[in-house]
């Protein structure tokens, strides 16, 4: 076990979130974890090793915080967004939470891998652009996968291909506001 690995701190009021947050922590400090990510044969896009990456995200005492917020719609297949400005926070679209503990543990840690390669800027290891498409085997959504087939022991029941949100900068956080009150101001 790892003293100085990633924590992950939710403050929230939503036991999954909290149960989910708890299962990602007790993975980061799991060596099993960082042997299957040094194992994986190359993720696309990165410019180092995945035993490279793996060492950088064992080594990062890095401390990320959960802040959820409502996406403009509802419909669409948004998971969060990264905030390039506060790389610690991990920004989750509450419409896209009705799914398995197991997949919002795959997003944390998809979210850890972008704070850790902010930390090491003369490195990539990140997906692009925003989208989903094309984008499994690079280093956030491969780790996220390999952290979601630990949790379920190899038995992931679907592949959720959720994207990031473009739109972050008009986002309404719940730790700012209500959702009503962020609705009104979407529609002002």
């Amino acid at each position: 076990m790892n003293s100085q690995s990633i924590s992950i701190n939710y403050s929230g009021i939503r036991p999954f979130m909290e149960e989910a947050v708890a299962m990602t922590n007790r993975l980061l400090r799991n060596e099993t974890f960082y042997r299957n990510i040094a194992r994986h044969p190359g993720f696309d896009l990165a410019d180092i090793s995945p035993e490279d990456i793996a060492e950088l995200m064992r080594s990062a005492a890095l401390k990320m915080e959960v802040e959820l917020y409502y996406a403009i719609s509802p419909v669409k297949n948004i998971d969060g967004y990264d905030d390039p400005d506060h790389p610690n926070i991990i920004h989750l679209n509450v419409w896209q939470l009705d799914r398995p503990i197991t997949s919002i543990c795959n997003s944390l840690v998809h979210g850890c891998v972008h704070a850790v390669n902010h930390l090491y800027p003369h490195f990539y290891f990140g997906h692009g652009d925003y989208g989903a498409t094309g984008k499994r085997n690079t280093a956030p959504y491969a780790i996220g996968a390999i952290a979601e087939d630990l949790l379920t022991e190899g038995q992931k029941t679907s592949f959720r291909n959720l994207e990031h949100d473009e739109t972050y900068a008009t986002q309404f956080s719940l730790n700012d506001f209500t959702f009503a009150e962020g609705f009104a101001a979407a529609l002002a």
